[in-house]
C-alpha cells in the first residue's frame, strides 16, 4: 500500500514580479524584449508544465502592472480606492482620476474590458509589437492631455479610468485580480486545483460585479467629485460598455446624470436598442453617441445608422451610428486601432458644444446595393465594378452547372429505365471563359480522357464475352 504525504507534493513555483529578473528589458521602442536575445518577445512556453508557465505569466503581468501604475503616477493621475474612503489594505478596487477633477469642465470616463488587467488594452500589443504605451491606456491619457475641454476652456479634460476587471480580492496580496489571474495565485502545492470564490473573503463591497462597479463609479465619483455642469464623455469597451448602457438606461439615473452627458463611444458592445426604455437615453444615443464594430471595410467607414442595418454583416442595432473598427479583428484591439478617430471625434464635439448632432449616416450593405463614397475611395470604382461582374459571373456559372447536372441526372434515369448500362460521369463545373490552356480546361480534358478510357474498357469486355460465348 503506497501513501503520499502532503509534504511530498511538488512546491508551487515562485517568480519575481520584476521585468529584468524575469529575463526581459524595455527597449528604446518601448517594447519588452528578451535579455538573451533582443529579437524575441515574452516567451510563455518556458516548460511543458502549464502550472509553471502560468505562475511565471502571473509574475510577468504583475510586473507590467507596476510599470503602468508608475507611468500613470508620472501622468499625475491619482489612485483612488473604491468604495471611497476604503483603506488600501482593505478590500477595494483601485481606479485613477485627475487630481483636480472638481475643477474640470469636461471629464472623460474610460471603462475598459472586464477581463483585462487594469490599464491594459491588449497584452498581445503591450508585450509584443507596439509596446507598453500603445497596448495600454497610457496612449489615450497622453493624447487627452493635449486636448481642450471646450471652445471656451483651453485646459485639458479631467480623466477617470475605471477598473471593471480586478474585482476578485486576493487577501494575501492585498489587491484585486482579474477573472483570469485569480487562478494563478500561489497555492499550497503545484498540483492543487485552486481556490473557490468566497463572497465574504474575495468580494469587494459595492463592486462584486462589473455592473456594481459601474454604478459605484457613477455614484461615488461622478456624482460627488465632479462639477454639476460638467460634460462627461464616456469611452466603453466590450461587456463593460453594455453595463454602462444598462445603468444609464433608467429614468431615475438619467434624471440624475443626463444633463452631464456629453458623448459616448461604444466599442464591441452588443446592447440592443430594443432594450432602450428611457426616452432621454434613447435620444442621446441617436444624437450624440457612436459605436464601432468589427467589419471588413476601412476604419471609420459607416456601417449603420441609428436604427441599425439588417443588410450589413454582424450586429448593428446599437441605437446610434456605427462605424468600422478598421483592421481590428477582436474586441481588445478595437480601441488601439480606433483611438485616433475616437479622440478626434470627442474633441470636435467638445468644440461644437450643445449644437452638435450626429449626421445622417449613409448605410453600407442596404438591400438597394448603395455603396458609400468612403468605400469607393478606398476600393476604387474599378474594383467595385470588377467585384459586381465577378459576382454576376459566379451566379451564372452556378445556374449553368445546376442545369447540366439536372440534365445528366435525367439521362441517367432514362438509361436506367430502358435497361441500358449507364456509366456515371464526372461532372466538372467550369465557366464559359475557361480556355484549353487554363487549369479548368486541363481538368475538363482529364475528365473527358477518363470517360473515353471507361468506354474503351467496356468495349473490350464486351468483345471478350462474345468470344467466350462462341
Amino acid at each position: 500500500m503506497f501513501r503520499r504525504r502532503w509534504s511530498g507534493l511538488p512546491a508551487d513555483p515562485i517568480f519575481p514580479a520584476n521585468i529584468s529578473e524575469l529575463g526581459y528589458f524595455i527597449n528604446e521602442d518601448d517594447e519588452i524584449r528578451s535579455l538573451e536575445n533582443a529579437d524575441y518577445y515574452f516567451h510563455y512556453f518556458l516548460t511543458k508544465n502549464e502550472r509553471y508557465n502560468n505562475r511565471r505569466r502571473f509574475a510577468y503581468n504583475e510586473a507590467i502592472g507596476n510599470v503602468i501604475h508608475s507611468r500613470l503616477d508620472a501622468e499625475s493621475l491619482a489612485p483612488l480606492c473604491l468604495p471611497v474612503g476604503t483603506k488600501p489594505i482593505d478590500p477595494h478596487v483601485p481606479i485613477r482620476i485627475s487630481p483636480d477633477l472638481p475643477e474640470r469642465s469636461r471629464v472623460v470616463l474610460i471603462v475598459g474590458e472586464d477581463n483585462q488587467q487594469f490599464g491594459v488594452l491588449a497584452h498581445r500589443v503591450l508585450g509584443g509589437k507596439g509596446g507598453i504605451t500603445k497596448g495600454s491606456i497610457l496612449n489615450l491619457v497622453q493624447a487627452l492631455k493635449k486636448q481642450p475641454s471646450s471652445s471656451t476652456d483651453p485646459t485639458p479634460p479631467g480623466i477617470i479610468i475605471a477598473n471593471p476587471s480586478e474585482l476578485w480580492w486576493w487577501p494575501e496580496g492585498k489587491r484585486g485580480l482579474t477573472p483570469v489571474d485569480r487562478h494563478y495565485i500561489p497555492m499550497t502545492s503545484a498540483v492543487h486545483l485552486g481556490r473557490a470564490y468566497d463572497k465574504a473573503r474575495n468580494g469587494i463591497p459595492k463592486n462584486i460585479t462589473t455592473a456594481e462597479h459601474v454604478k459605484c463609479v457613477f455614484e461615488e465619483v461622478v456624482d460627488k467629485l465632479v462639477r454639476k455642469d460638467v460634460k462627461l464623455d464616456i469611452i466603453a469597451v466590450g461587456n463593460s460598455a453594455e453595463e454602462v448602457e444598462k445603468y444609464l438606461n433608467d429614468d431615475e439615473v438619467w434624471k440624475k446624470f443626463g444633463t452631464m452627458m456629453g458623448v459616448m463611444v461604444v466599442l464591441g458592445g452588443f446592447y440592443h436598442s430594443d432594450e432602450f426604455k428611457c426616452e432621454g437615453f434613447k435620444q442621446f444615443m441617436q444624437e450624440r453617441a457612436r459605436a464601432y464594430t468589427i467589419h471588413h471595410t476601412p476604419l471609420d467607414n459607416p456601417i449603420a445608422g441609428s436604427f441599425g442595418n439588417p443588410g450589413a454583416l454582424g450586429f448593428t442595432s446599437f441605437g446610434c451610428p456605427a462605424f468600422s473598427a478598421g483592421e481590428a479583428n477582436m474586441t481588445e484591439l478595437m480601441l488601439i486601432e480606433t483611438h485616433h478617430s475616437v479622440l478626434n471625434w470627442l474633441e470636435n464635439v467638445a468644440l461644437l458644444g450643445e449644437a452638435y448632432r450626429n449626421e445622417d449616416v449613409q448605410r453600407y450593405g442596404d438591400d438597394d446595393g448603395v455603396i458609400p463614397e468612403e468605400v469607393l475611395q478606398a476600393w476604387g470604382e474599378k474594383d467595385v465594378e470588377d467585384t459586381k461582374k465577378h459576382m454576376k459571373g459566379t451566379e451564372k456559372d452556378m445556374e449553368e452547372t445546376e442545369a447540366e447536372i439536372k440534365k445528366d441526372e435525367l439521362h441517367a434515369l432514362e438509361d436506367g429505365n430502358s435497361g441500358h448500362d449507364s456509366t456515371p460521369k464526372k461532372e466538372v463545373a467550369v465557366s464559359k471563359e475557361s480556355s484549353p490552356g487554363s487549369s479548368q480546361g486541363s481538368i475538363v480534358a482529364a475528365a473527358e480522357k477518363e470517360d473515353e478510357e471507361n468506354v474503351a474498357l467496356k468495349v473490350k469486355d464486351l468483345k471478350v464475352t462474345v468470344e467466350d460465348g462462341e
